[in-house]
């Protein structure tokens, strides 16, 4: 059976521009620039039917734009089946009318999703209300992502990259946007490893429109992070962050997921069935 991974930080050479390699030696990581072929290589290896390659804006960190997750979409296009690429809107960094237009040229290009990542971004998910920061920006693209029906993925626990504020991370603030927004498909990202592991756990469990995708969790840690783990499989989704920091590739994570002592059932729905549910490929 082929698999889904459906968090990667897989970055084709023909989509990063000269300001993103110049911002990486600063935030003390570079992420790996690849050539299509050797992805595609790498994907049929680990018997992977398609991955989903995370394409977000971030000023300060990447150095990346809005237009990041269109020209990864332009580059992608000679294998439309194989990847489904998640942009976003830096939504601190806009106006109103900035927000709506870069939301409306990503859905036109193709994408599968929007990525919100607060620690990187210094915002909270539910800064949109009231008694936060009254972000309308922030406000429509949720709504926007629920009209459409697209996923929002929201980064959830800790970056170690320098220009992180890490206070951001706690997954209780998408306890709002699941209220605030019924409709909207809310994947929590991490699951709030390693310091909120247990609210993100809850979250699964009493909230209906939250996911979760398990990047970034070694696979030999997932059952100590959590032990009930296939009490919300239907609600799970594997993703290496391949790309990322400490991740071997995609072969490597997804055997060591395939090893995690689970019901092959489980292994299926988390690794093939629930992310296919959930993102579409560029050729939709």
């Amino acid at each position: 059976m082929a698999f889904i991974d459906s968090h990667t930080h897989l970055w084709f050479k023909g989509a990063v521009t000269q300001e993103m390699r110049e911002n990486w030696s600063r935030v003390g990581y570079e992420i790996p620039v690849l050539e299509k072929d050797q992805v595609i290589r790498e994907m049929d290896e680990a018997d992977l039917e398609f991955v989903v390659i995370i394409a977000y804006p971030m000023r300060r960190l990447w150095g990346a734009r809005e237009d990041f997750a269109i020209r990864m979409i332009q580059e992608a296009r000679d294998f439309p089946n194989r990847f489904s690429i998640v942009g976003g809107v830096e939504v601190n960094q806009l106006t109103l009318e900035e927000t709506r237009k870069w939301l409306e040229a990503q859905y036109s290009a193709g994408v599968s999703g929007f990525k919100l990542h607060p620690p990187h971004m210094w915002i909270k998910p539910n800064d949109y209300r009231e008694e936060e920061r009254g972000m309308n920006q922030l406000e429509l693209l949720y709504e926007f992502a629920q009209d459409h029906d697209l996923p929002v993925v929201i980064h959830t626990g800790t970056s170690f990259f320098l220009p992180a504020r890490n206070k951001y991370g706690d997954p209780i603030y998408l306890d709002d946007v699941s209220v605030d927004f019924p409709r909207l498909k809310i994947i929590m990202a991490h699951l709030g490893r390693p310091n909120w592991v247990e609210t993100a756990f809850q979250l699964l469990r009493i909230r209906k429109n939250i996911m979760g995708d398990l990047s970034s969790i070694p696979p030999r840690r997932m059952l100590e992070y959590f032990p009930r783990l296939e009490e919300v499989s239907d609600k799970l989704l594997y993703g290496s962050d391949s790309g990322g920091p400490g991740v071997k590739g995609l072969k490597a994570h997804l055997e060591g997921f395939l090893q995690v002592k689970i019901q092959e059932s489980s292994k299926v729905k988390i690794a093939h069935d629930n992310p296919k549910m959930v993102f579409r490929t560029i050729e939709r």
